[in-house]
């Protein structure tokens, strides 16, 4: 049985970008993406843009290309700016950290779809300074609990203190929680004590919303 990988990545496109060479690397991007899928290394895969930043979600297979997630990522490196590394070499797309999800799968063949999405969708949010670490706490105390049911597809990562979340629609289509429990959440309560809403820093775009829908480039 092969184990499933689940990976976001942000990059930072450089000023002045060719947007016709943009596109044609992200259809070179689709293909190699549609090859992975059709060679058993990948789920699905999907680029977002909002202004200045790209967001990709990820599905590997741990025997297809998980330790070189980033390397599929190459063909659109030349668009965006060098991310500096603490380590090693700068990279272009940077490594999100998963911070909250309403399911667990360890392996590919538990999240297969039924049936394909209606639409991939990627959201973002900007969390303030000082809120930071209150909401990543939370959320990972929600994850430990595993009792707050909701969108199985969902899954938030974060970088510095901006927030990249996926998601699929219909979002109703499997509602579920990591413990498969009916048990009432009581990280929850605590959570909305904590007034969520004064967590963000709202877009001008959406300013009645935490997050802002973004702009799907890749849907595979």
């Amino acid at each position: 049985m092969k184990f499933l990988i689940r990976r976001a990545f942000r990059a930072a496109l450089r000023e002045s970008v060719d947007e016709a060479a943009l596109s044609a690397a992200l259809a070179a991007f689709r293909r190699i993406c549609r090859n992975a899928v059709a060679a058993g290394e990948m789920n699905t895969a999907s680029v977002f843009r909002y202004h200045g930043m790209l967001f990709a979600y990820l599905e590997l297979t741990p025997d297809g290309p998980e330790s070189g997630a980033e390397a599929l990522l190459d063909v659109l490196a030349p668009f965006v700016k060098p991310w500096p590394a603490v380590n090693g070499p700068d990279r272009p797309f940077v490594p999100m950290t998963p911070v909250f999800w309403h399911d667990q799968p360890v392996y590919a063949h538990e999240y297969v779809r039924a049936l394909p999405p209606e639409k991939r969708c990627g959201r973002v949010a900007l969390l303030r300074p000082e809120k930071l670490m209150s909401y990543v706490t939370f959320h990972q105390a929600l994850v430990r609990e595993g009792l707050l049911v909701g969108d199985r597809r969902q899954f938030i990562s974060i970088h510095e203190n901006v927030l990249f979340s996926y998601f699929e629609t219909p979002r109703n289509r499997e509602q579920v929680n990591i413990k498969r429990s009916n048990d009432k959440s009581r990280v929850l309560d605590e959570w909305l004590a904590a007034d969520p809403d004064s967590h963000f820093i709202r877009f001008p775009e959406s300013p009645n919303e935490n997050f802002h829908i973004i702009e799907t480039l890749v849907s595979l």
